[in-house]
Protein backbone atom coordinates (compact mmCIF):
# COMPACT_ATOMS: atom_id res chain seq x y z
CA UNK A 1 0.00 0.00 0.00
CA UNK A 2 1.26 3.42 -0.92
CA UNK A 3 1.08 6.29 1.55
CA UNK A 4 1.17 10.00 1.05
CA UNK A 5 2.87 11.95 3.82
CA UNK A 6 -0.47 13.01 5.25
CA UNK A 7 -1.79 9.44 5.20
CA UNK A 8 1.34 8.18 6.91
CA UNK A 9 1.08 10.84 9.63
CA UNK A 10 -2.56 9.92 10.27
CA UNK A 11 -1.64 6.23 10.55
CA UNK A 12 1.13 7.01 13.04
CA UNK A 13 -1.28 9.20 15.03
CA UNK A 14 -3.86 6.41 15.17
CA UNK A 15 -1.26 4.07 16.64
CA UNK A 16 0.71 6.39 18.92
CA UNK A 17 -1.38 9.52 19.33
CA UNK A 18 0.81 12.62 19.38
CA UNK A 19 3.86 10.76 20.69
CA UNK A 20 5.91 11.09 17.49
CA UNK A 21 6.52 13.74 14.88
CA UNK A 22 8.31 13.37 11.56
CA UNK A 23 11.75 14.91 11.15
CA UNK A 24 12.37 15.91 7.56
CA UNK A 25 10.35 14.98 4.49
CA UNK A 26 8.45 11.71 4.09
CA UNK A 27 9.92 9.94 1.04
CA UNK A 28 7.77 6.82 0.93
CA UNK A 29 6.74 3.87 3.08
CA UNK A 30 9.82 1.85 2.11
CA UNK A 31 12.30 4.70 2.54
CA UNK A 32 14.33 5.67 5.64
CA UNK A 33 12.65 8.03 8.05
CA UNK A 34 13.51 10.00 11.19
CA UNK A 35 10.95 10.62 13.90
CA UNK A 36 11.18 12.51 17.15
CA UNK A 37 9.60 11.86 20.53
CA UNK A 38 10.10 13.71 23.83
CA UNK A 39 13.43 11.95 24.50
CA UNK A 40 15.18 12.37 21.15
CA UNK A 41 15.36 11.49 17.44
CA UNK A 42 14.92 7.89 16.24
CA UNK A 43 15.89 6.35 12.93
CA UNK A 44 14.13 3.66 10.84
CA UNK A 45 15.55 1.98 7.76
CA UNK A 46 12.09 2.19 6.27
CA UNK A 47 9.00 4.04 7.41
CA UNK A 48 6.84 0.88 7.47
CA UNK A 49 8.68 -0.34 10.59
CA UNK A 50 7.20 2.50 12.63
CA UNK A 51 3.73 1.15 11.83
CA UNK A 52 4.76 -2.36 12.96
CA UNK A 53 7.14 -2.01 15.90
CA UNK A 54 7.17 0.44 18.79
CA UNK A 55 10.60 2.11 18.68
CA UNK A 56 13.04 1.75 21.57
CA UNK A 57 16.19 3.57 22.62
CA UNK A 58 18.21 1.28 20.34
CA UNK A 59 16.85 3.23 17.36
CA UNK A 60 17.93 6.57 18.81
CA UNK A 61 20.42 8.63 16.82
CA UNK A 62 22.09 9.60 20.12
CA UNK A 63 21.41 6.80 22.59
CA UNK A 64 23.23 8.50 25.47
CA UNK A 65 21.20 11.68 25.12
CA UNK A 66 18.01 9.67 24.74
CA UNK A 67 18.75 7.70 27.90
CA UNK A 68 19.57 10.81 29.93
CA UNK A 69 16.33 12.47 28.83
CA UNK A 70 14.46 9.33 29.91
CA UNK A 71 16.23 9.41 33.28
CA UNK A 72 15.44 13.10 33.66
CA UNK A 73 11.72 12.42 33.32
CA UNK A 74 11.68 9.37 35.58
CA UNK A 75 14.17 10.39 38.28
CA UNK A 76 15.06 14.10 37.98
CA UNK A 77 16.87 14.02 41.33
CA UNK A 78 19.31 11.35 40.06
CA UNK A 79 19.64 13.04 36.65
CA UNK A 80 20.78 16.29 38.27
CA UNK A 81 23.63 14.52 40.08
CA UNK A 82 25.19 12.75 37.10
CA UNK A 83 27.05 13.60 33.90
CA UNK A 84 27.71 10.74 31.44
CA UNK A 85 31.36 10.25 30.48
CA UNK A 86 30.87 7.12 28.37
CA UNK A 87 28.30 6.15 25.75
CA UNK A 88 25.10 4.15 26.21
CA UNK A 89 25.43 0.63 24.78
CA UNK A 90 22.46 -1.18 26.26
CA UNK A 91 20.39 -1.10 29.42
CA UNK A 92 22.44 -3.73 31.25
CA UNK A 93 25.94 -2.70 30.27
CA UNK A 94 27.78 -0.38 32.64
CA UNK A 95 28.24 3.28 31.81
CA UNK A 96 30.61 5.75 33.43
CA UNK A 97 29.19 8.87 35.07
CA UNK A 98 30.73 11.77 36.94
CA UNK A 99 29.09 13.02 40.11
CA UNK A 100 30.31 15.59 42.65
CA UNK A 101 32.80 13.17 44.22
CA UNK A 102 34.26 11.28 41.25
CA UNK A 103 33.64 8.74 38.50
CA UNK A 104 31.13 5.96 39.11
CA UNK A 105 30.17 2.91 37.07
CA UNK A 106 26.61 1.62 36.92
CA UNK A 107 24.00 0.33 34.48
CA UNK A 108 21.22 2.41 32.95
CA UNK A 109 18.70 -0.13 34.30
CA UNK A 110 19.95 0.50 37.84
CA UNK A 111 19.48 4.26 37.49
CA UNK A 112 16.02 3.91 35.96
CA UNK A 113 15.09 1.69 38.92
CA UNK A 114 15.83 4.67 41.16
CA UNK A 115 19.18 3.59 42.61
CA UNK A 116 21.63 6.50 42.80
CA UNK A 117 25.31 5.44 42.65
CA UNK A 118 27.55 5.92 45.69
CA UNK A 119 31.09 5.03 46.75
CA UNK A 120 30.42 1.32 46.12
CA UNK A 121 30.07 2.22 42.43
CA UNK A 122 33.18 4.43 42.35
CA UNK A 123 35.93 3.59 39.86
CA UNK A 124 38.52 4.78 42.40
CA UNK A 125 37.10 4.51 45.91
CA UNK A 126 39.99 6.34 47.57
CA UNK A 127 39.55 9.42 45.37
CA UNK A 128 35.78 9.30 45.90
CA UNK A 129 36.21 8.92 49.67
CA UNK A 130 38.71 11.80 49.77
CA UNK A 131 36.38 14.12 47.86
CA UNK A 132 33.50 13.27 50.20
CA UNK A 133 35.62 14.35 53.16
CA UNK A 134 36.77 17.55 51.43
CA UNK A 135 33.11 18.33 50.82
CA UNK A 136 32.56 18.17 54.58
CA UNK A 137 35.67 20.02 55.75
CA UNK A 138 36.79 22.17 52.82
CA UNK A 139 40.42 23.25 53.23
CA UNK A 140 40.43 22.94 57.02
CA UNK A 141 42.12 19.51 56.88
CA UNK A 142 43.77 17.27 54.35
CA UNK A 143 43.48 13.48 54.31
CA UNK A 144 45.41 10.35 53.39
CA UNK A 145 42.88 7.63 52.61
CA UNK A 146 44.14 4.22 53.68
CA UNK A 147 40.80 2.39 53.90
CA UNK A 148 37.38 3.28 52.47
CA UNK A 149 35.27 1.15 54.81
CA UNK A 150 32.99 3.61 56.62
CA UNK A 151 32.24 1.31 59.57
CA UNK A 152 35.52 -0.47 60.21
CA UNK A 153 38.22 1.43 58.33
CA UNK A 154 40.72 4.04 59.45
CA UNK A 155 42.42 6.87 57.55
CA UNK A 156 44.78 9.76 58.22
CA UNK A 157 43.49 13.25 59.00
CA UNK A 158 46.18 15.90 58.47
CA UNK A 159 45.61 18.64 61.01
CA UNK A 160 47.43 22.00 60.60
CA UNK A 161 48.17 21.88 64.35
CA UNK A 162 48.70 18.21 65.17
CA UNK A 163 49.91 16.86 61.84
CA UNK A 164 48.91 13.35 60.78
CA UNK A 165 46.28 11.80 63.03
CA UNK A 166 45.18 8.19 62.61
CA UNK A 167 41.41 8.27 62.92
CA UNK A 168 38.30 6.11 62.60
CA UNK A 169 36.45 6.70 59.32
CA UNK A 170 33.02 6.86 60.94
CA UNK A 171 34.29 9.56 63.31
CA UNK A 172 35.61 11.63 60.38
CA UNK A 173 32.21 11.57 58.67
CA UNK A 174 30.53 12.97 61.77
CA UNK A 175 32.18 16.29 60.92
CA UNK A 176 33.92 16.66 64.29
CA UNK A 177 37.36 17.31 62.84
CA UNK A 178 40.64 16.58 64.58
CA UNK A 179 40.11 14.74 67.87
CA UNK A 180 43.41 16.02 69.23
CA UNK A 181 42.21 19.59 68.87
CA UNK A 182 39.35 18.67 71.18
CA UNK A 183 41.03 16.44 73.74
CA UNK A 184 44.64 17.59 73.98
CA UNK A 185 46.57 20.61 75.11
CA UNK A 186 47.01 23.20 72.37
CA UNK A 187 50.15 22.71 70.31
CA UNK A 188 52.17 25.85 70.90
CA UNK A 189 55.72 24.51 70.52
CA UNK A 190 57.54 24.34 67.21
CA UNK A 191 60.32 21.80 66.84
CA UNK A 192 63.02 21.04 64.28
CA UNK A 193 64.82 17.73 64.76
CA UNK A 194 67.20 15.34 63.08
CA UNK A 195 65.98 11.73 63.12
CA UNK A 196 68.07 8.65 62.42
CA UNK A 197 67.55 4.90 62.30
CA UNK A 198 70.35 2.67 61.01
CA UNK A 199 71.46 4.22 57.69
CA UNK A 200 68.33 6.37 57.30
CA UNK A 201 68.47 9.96 58.53
CA UNK A 202 66.53 13.11 57.75
CA UNK A 203 65.14 16.30 59.25
CA UNK A 204 61.61 16.85 60.47
CA UNK A 205 59.71 19.92 61.54
CA UNK A 206 56.42 20.00 63.38
CA UNK A 207 54.39 21.39 66.25
CA UNK A 208 53.31 19.79 69.50
CA UNK A 209 53.27 20.67 73.20
CA UNK A 210 55.52 20.07 76.20
CA UNK A 211 54.73 17.43 78.79
CA UNK A 212 55.15 18.03 82.52
CA UNK A 213 58.76 16.86 82.09
CA UNK A 214 59.34 19.52 79.38
CA UNK A 215 59.59 16.79 76.75
CA UNK A 216 57.99 17.35 73.34
CA UNK A 217 55.02 15.00 73.30
CA UNK A 218 55.54 13.85 69.70
CA UNK A 219 59.08 12.66 70.40
CA UNK A 220 57.74 9.57 72.14
CA UNK A 221 55.93 8.56 68.93
CA UNK A 222 59.16 8.75 66.93
CA UNK A 223 61.17 6.82 69.53
CA UNK A 224 58.52 4.10 69.46
CA UNK A 225 59.35 3.67 65.75
CA UNK A 226 63.00 3.20 66.72
CA UNK A 227 64.38 6.63 65.79
CA UNK A 228 67.09 8.54 67.61
CA UNK A 229 66.24 12.23 67.94
CA UNK A 230 68.61 15.20 67.89
CA UNK A 231 66.80 18.44 68.64
CA UNK A 232 68.01 21.36 66.53
CA UNK A 233 65.45 24.01 67.41
CA UNK A 234 62.55 24.43 69.82
CA UNK A 235 60.40 27.58 69.86
CA UNK A 236 57.55 28.12 72.34
CA UNK A 237 54.70 30.46 71.40
CA UNK A 238 52.11 32.21 73.53
CA UNK A 239 49.58 31.54 70.76
CA UNK A 240 48.93 28.14 69.17
CA UNK A 241 47.85 30.00 66.04
CA UNK A 242 51.26 31.73 65.72
CA UNK A 243 52.93 28.35 66.15
CA UNK A 244 50.78 26.82 63.46
CA UNK A 245 51.39 29.75 61.10
CA UNK A 246 55.16 29.23 61.33
CA UNK A 247 54.78 25.54 60.58
CA UNK A 248 52.56 26.22 57.58
CA UNK A 249 55.06 28.75 56.20
CA UNK A 250 57.89 26.21 56.45
CA UNK A 251 55.76 23.41 54.99
CA UNK A 252 55.24 25.52 51.90
CA UNK A 253 59.02 25.76 51.52
CA UNK A 254 59.61 22.00 51.67
CA UNK A 255 56.42 20.75 49.98
CA UNK A 256 58.13 19.98 46.64
CA UNK A 257 61.07 18.17 48.25
CA UNK A 258 59.49 15.98 50.89
CA UNK A 259 61.28 12.86 52.07
CA UNK A 260 59.54 9.61 52.98
CA UNK A 261 61.48 7.79 55.74
CA UNK A 262 62.22 4.10 55.33
CA UNK A 263 60.32 3.29 58.53
CA UNK A 264 57.16 5.35 58.68
CA UNK A 265 53.58 4.57 59.74
CA UNK A 266 52.00 6.25 56.70
CA UNK A 267 52.36 6.14 52.94
CA UNK A 268 53.49 9.76 52.75
CA UNK A 269 55.11 12.45 54.85
CA UNK A 270 54.33 16.16 54.94
CA UNK A 271 57.09 17.34 57.29
CA UNK A 272 60.33 15.42 56.55
CA UNK A 273 63.20 16.62 54.34
CA UNK A 274 66.92 16.13 53.70
CA UNK A 275 69.96 18.29 54.46
CA UNK A 276 69.90 20.52 51.37
CA UNK A 277 66.87 22.38 52.79
CA UNK A 278 68.16 22.79 56.33
CA UNK A 279 69.85 26.20 55.85
CA UNK A 280 66.73 27.60 54.18
CA UNK A 281 64.55 26.43 57.06
CA UNK A 282 66.93 27.86 59.69
CA UNK A 283 66.97 31.24 57.94
CA UNK A 284 63.17 31.36 58.09
CA UNK A 285 62.94 30.70 61.84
Amino acid sequence: MKYTEEEFKKEVELIYGNEFELVGRFKGISKPILVKDKFGVLSFQNARLLLTYRPTIMRAINKTEYFMNTLKEKHPDIYEKLRPVSEYINARENMLFEDRFGIVSTTPDTLLAGHCPNIRSAVDRKIYFYNMLKDIYGDKYDFIITNTDRKNGRSILICPIHGEVDIDNEYIFQGKGCPKCITQTESNVFYLIKMSLNDDWFYKLGISYETDKKEIRRYSDYRTLGYTIEEIKRISFDSARDCRDLELKLKRIIKNDLYLPKVWPHESSTECFKEDLLDIILKNL
